[in-house]
């Protein structure tokens, strides 16, 4: 029977199962990261990056080199690079429970002292959903601008409605009276 060739999830999936058996290898880790990178999103990079924080020894040298591949660099935010730099040139080892974990770690645990739209969608998730919605919501759809709005408000996820309600106003397209509630009530979730 001829091998097959693993998707890119499959491999990162697989690199996730050798860092597990092997967790002090910062080889396997950085192979994770790269596998990471075949995948949509900037997530799947900073767990794989937050999991050889936690587990590896710090190499500044090692991490400077890693973050400064293209592929990784143009993954991630600045401040996250910047966080995991720092904790590297200051050789600690990231906390298992951190802000900077994400929900494709495998040693890491995301904190719950980040914002609820982080705990329920992750950053990718949210600009994915508003990149569907949009077409609809700029069509006058108003069922998807409903299930827009529940998803937001349910959900506390203010980059989704941010990233709706700018497309629709650089549309020149009026807003329902139902987007200022839902701007308030995300508003409140900010402020509790």
């Amino acid at each position: 029977m001829p091998l097959r060739t693993l998707s890119p999830r499959e491999r990162f999936r697989q690199a996730g199962r050798d860092v597990l058996r092997v967790p002090g290898d910062r080889r396997l880790h950085e192979a994770r990261v790269m596998a990471a990178c075949a995948l949509d999103g900037a997530e799947p990079v900073q767990g794989a990056l937050a999991d050889l924080m936690v587990a590896c020894l710090p190499d500044d040298e090692a991490t400077v080199r890693l973050l400064r591949r293209p592929q990784v660099a143009q993954r991630l935010a600045p401040f996250v690079a910047r966080a995991f730099l720092r904790l590297s040139s200051q050789r600690q080892r990231l906390p298992r429970v951190s802000a900077l974990a994400t929900r494709f770690c495998v040693l890491a645990m995301p904190s719950l002292d980040v914002p609820k739209r982080a705990l329920l969608v992750g950053v990718d998730d949210s600009r994915e959903l508003a990149a569907q919605a949009i077409p609809a919501l700029l069509a006058g759809d108003e069922e998807a601008e409903a299930a827009f709005l529940d998803h937001c408000e349910g959900a506390g996820d203010s980059l989704a409605f941010m990233l709706g309600s700018r497309a629709l106003s650089r549309a020149g397209r009026p807003m329902a009276p139902r987007w200022d509630e839902v701007s308030a009530a995300l508003q409140q979730g900010v402020r509790s």
